[in-house]
Formats: C-alpha cells, sequence, structure tokens
C-alpha cells in the first residue's frame, strides 16, 4: 500500500512556476549581470554568493536549533504545512497538480486524512477538483496503467533533505557544533537518513547527541526521540476508532457475505480492525505487564509506536522504554567503530551502503515490526479469502451489489476470473463516482445555481474510499459527509 511521493502545479503560470521554485523543483533563471563577462567580478560575485548562502544556512540552522525537539522533523513539518497552505490557495487548480493527481489516483491515505481535516464541507469545491483527476487517474490505472506517487510526499521529502543538508552544512562550523550539543538533537529516523551522506565527524557528533538524549529522555519525549513527530497519528486512530466489530459467529463464506455489505472494501476493513486489535491488545498487556512482550522479536515501527501512544501513553512508553536498550547499544557499537576506521572523505549520495561507517548497517537495517507482521498476515489472508471466494454464486452475487474492493485492493487480485470480476466492479464504481463528482462541479456553476443538490454532494468522500479504503482505516468512506466532519473532530481532541 502506500504513502507514497511528487507533487505540483500550474494554473496560471507565473504562480506555478513560483511554486515549484518553492518547492525546490525548479530554479528560477536570473537575468545575466555585467559581473558575468569579467572572470575577476564572477569570481568575486561567486564569493559573495557563496558567503549569502553560508549565512541563510546558518541562520536557518540556529532557527532550528532555538526549539526542542529534532529540528529535521520541524523542516518536515513546515514542508509539509507550507504544501497544504499553497495547495487549497491556488495549485489545486493547477494543470501539473492536476496531471500529478490522475498520476497517482489522488493522494496517499495519510496526505487525502489530511486533506478531509483541512477542507471538508466547507471546500468541497476543492475536493471535487482534486477527486475530477484522482478518479480519472484510477480508470487510467485499472485499464493497465501503473500508480505513481502521492503529490504531498515530495514536499515532505524535499523538507526532510533540507533540514538534513542545513544541519550538516551548520555542523561544520565550530560554534554551531557546540550549539547542536546542547540541543535535544535529532531523532533517530532522521538519523539514519543523515547518515547516508554525513561525514565522519558529523555522524560523530549525530550519534553521541542521540545517545545522550536516549539515555536523558522517557516517557512521550522518549517516543517522539525515536519515532519522531507524527502529526498523522490521532487522525487514522480516530477512524480506526469508528471501525465495526467483526462477525463473530457463523461460516467463513457467511461472514464474508455480511463484511460485503459494509460500504468500504472488506480487505481494507480486516486489515484496519487487525490494526486496532493489536494496538489495544498491546496496551492491555503493557499495563498487565505480561512478561511476554519482553521476548516479543523486533521492534515496534514508528507509525505503530505513535499508534500506540495515541491509545494509551503508558504503553508507548513501555515499547520505547525496551527499544532504548537495544538503540543505545547499536549507537556505542557505531562510535567504537568510527574509532577504529575512518569513513571515507567523499560525500554525497551513496550506493545502498556501500559506504557507510561500519556500524550503520546495523542501524538501518529493517527491524522485525511485530504489529506489522500481524495486520499484513490479516490483510493478506483477507485478500486470498475475496480471491477465492469469488468462484462461489452467493458472495458473486453479494459482490457485485456492495461496494467490493478499493481499487488499490482490486489491482492485487492474481490474474483470472476473479481478477476480472474486481476490476470490471472497480471500474463500474469509479465510473459512477466519477459522474457524480461532475455533476457536483456542474451545480457549483453560476448557470445552475437554481438546482437542489442531490446525493451527489459527498460523492468526492466516498471516492477517496472507493480508491484507498486506507485512507479511513477500512471504516465507511461516509454515506454523509458528517461522517468525515466527525471523525477529524475526534482527531483533533
Amino acid at each position: 500500500m502506500t504513502d507514497e511521493t511528487a507533487d505540483r502545479q500550474d494554473a496560471s503560470r507565473a504562480p506555478a512556476s513560483l511554486e515549484r521554485a518553492r518547492s525546490g523543483r525548479v530554479k528560477l533563471i536570473e537575468p545575466p549581470s555585467r559581473a558575468g563577462s569579467d572572470p575577476a567580478a564572477s569570481g568575486a560575485a561567486e564569493g559573495l554568493s557563496a558567503q549569502a548562502t553560508d549565512v541563510r544556512l546558518i541562520s536557518e540552522l540556529e532557527r532550528l536549533l532555538r526549539e526542542p525537539g529534532c529540528p529535521v522533523c520541524r523542516s518536515v513539518d513546515e514542508g509539509e504545512r507550507s504544501f497544504f497552505s499553497w495547495f487549497q490557495i491556488e495549485s489545486f487548480s493547477a494543470a501539473e497538480v492536476h496531471a500529478r493527481l490522475r498520476a497517482g489516483m489522488g493522494m496517499c491515505p495519510r496526505h487525502s486524512r489530511r486533506l478531509v481535516e483541512e477542507l471538508g464541507e466547507g471546500e468541497g469545491h476543492i475536493m471535487t477538483t482534486v477527486m475530477r483527476h484522482a478518479l480519472a487517474g484510477a480508470r487510467q490505472v485499472l485499464r493497465g496503467g501503473h500508480p505513481g506517487p502521492c503529490p504531498a510526499c515530495e514536499a515532505v521529502a524535499f523538507g526532510a533533505q533540507r533540514g538534513r543538508n542545513v544541519l550538516l552544512g551548520g555542523l561544520s562550523d565550530p560554534g554551531h557544533a557546540r550549539l547542536y550539543s546542547d540541543h535535544d538533537g535529532i531523532c533517530l529516523r532522521h538519523l539514519l537518513h543523515a547518515a547516508e551522506v554525513a561525514d565522519r565527524s558529523a555522524l560523530r557528533l549525530l550519534a553521541e547527541r542521540l545517545a545522550a538524549s536516549l539515555g536523558e529522555r522517557d516517557g512521550s519525549t522518549l517516543v517522539s526521540l525515536i519515532a519522531g513527530v507524527d502529526r498523522d497519528a490521532g487522525r487514522r486512530g480516530a477512524w480506526r476508532e469508528r471501525l465495526p466489530e467483526p462477525p463473530g459467529d457463523g461460516s467463513t463464506v457467511a461472514r464474508l457475505c455480511r463484511q460485503l455489505e459494509s460500504e468500504g472494501c472488506p480487505v481494507c476493513l480486516a486489515r484496519g480492525q487487525a490494526d486496532r486489535r493489536y494496538v489495544h491488545w498491546f496496551v492491555e498487556r503493557t499495563s498487565e505487564r505480561d512478561s511476554s512482550l519482553e521476548t516479543d522479536p523486533g521492534q515496534l515501527c514508528a507509525p505503530h509506536l505513535h499508534d500506540i501512544a495515541v491509545v494509551g501513553e503508558a504503553g508507548a512508553a513501555s515499547a520505547a522504554h525496551r527499544q532504548r536498550a537495544t538503540r543505545l547499544g547499536q549507537l556505542q557499537r557505531l562510535l567504537n567503530r568510527l574509532d577504529q576506521s575512518p569513513l571515507p572523505a567523499r560525500r554525497g549520495r551513496r550506493r545502498g551502503n556501500e559506504d557507510l561507517a561500519p556500524g550503520c548497517n546495523e542501524l538501518t537495517s529493517m527491524e522485525h515490526c511485530p504489529a506489522c507482521h500481524a495486520r499484513d498476515g490479516v490483510e493478506r489472508a483477507q485478500l486470498a479469502l475475496v480471491n477465492a471466494a469469488l468462484a462461489l454464486r452467493p458472495v458473486r452475487d453479494r459482490y457485485e451489489q456492495s461496494h467490493g474492493l478499493c481499487v488499490r485492493h482490486a489491482l492485487q487480485i492474481p490474474e483470472g476470473r476473479a481478477a476480472d470480476l474486481a476490476h470490471r466492479h472497480a471500474d463500474a464504481r469509479v465510473s459512477v463516482l466519477a459522474w457524480e463528482v461532475e455533476e457536483t462541479a456542474r451545480k457549483y456553476a453560476w448557470a445552475y445555481r437554481h438546482e437542489p443538490s442531490g446525493p451527489e454532494t459527498d460523492a468526492w468522500i466516498r471516492a477517496v474510499g472507493q480508491i484507498d479504503g486506507q485512507a479511513f482505516e477500512g471504516a465507511m468512506p461516509a454515506t454523509h459527509l458528517a461522517l468525515g466532519l466527525e471523525s477529524t473532530t475526534t482527531a483533533r481532541s
């Protein structure tokens, strides 16, 4: 599934190019100056330009270090907030953004939830525009295309890269290195990101500061230090709590048929229920001091640490406390090896981990997350059940009258009769939703202002769930817009 990458603009061309410049996608071309014709003047100009860049970089680093918490997380947060601000002001109407929305079938679940929260009913015309292109992209993908990245995730990636570069560039100055040593430092997640390009001295400073912070922090601050900042945790937690309980009795086929009665993807529903079940089970077992948690293989991933913190802060703090010993050991081994074998002098992006310091591999290797393992197992099993059961006429008949699989899951059905049915059904649902969205857009026009609104009004939020049910954690996309608004009110509280 996805939480992906990419973005951009182009409506009234000047704003579009300005937006691309803001996002770092393009460079603004400046007119040539007279100094360009004189080598000496050109060299002086380059020196002044480099000094100005250094001043900007240092002042930006000082700004990021002015407040507690990971400075790269703050840069990411600012980049994402800027993207959505400009998206709502103007870039949602840009031709380039429309192309990216079609390529990505809209936005990833994380950013779709944010759109629903921030726009809601009051800005339905924006969501109508977004979903018109998302649905067109979904139809293209169902006809043999390949889904592209989320248009909002690029802003996140750019913010992370920018924050990392500002930090590593500023640490070359001894004064700012001392300033950083007195700060909380970056979180583990962004240390791993910085390790890809950091030189030996910078990596040592980052690792030493993180090790010291891990030893000092506790509770929710320890969770943030290990898992970074996750603004989406409250939103997905609120949607997940709306999920119905799984059917408890009856045969496998009968239970599947009852799940198909829900106005949502049955696989996304089972996935969300599995996630909720694990999170609540973990919080309960933590409160009971269950010793079996100590022997569970692997470590909880960053999103699941935040999911658990939403339900019970004590449970997340306990999980983070167990991770602390492991991470401190890994950091200490990294520092020991940095003393023994210097890093290559070359900077810049490396191929894989070939030039990383010995010990970085241990930190950067993917940990087994027991919560992801449990959830993904349920998701695979439910998808396999739908695939197998569609050979039965009662299930097939029920499926054709239901919401069926979302587009993301329909695309995962292997080739065969079940895949043909799932693709055809998803295509038909998407086509009707596309008509409803166009009908809504038509009634926004001045010439049709006398026409009453119909059930098509909330088609945009139903379309979000039809494309990817994970946007609402498997909950009903919404038979009424109030569902989305109520959900987001819970997420903010």
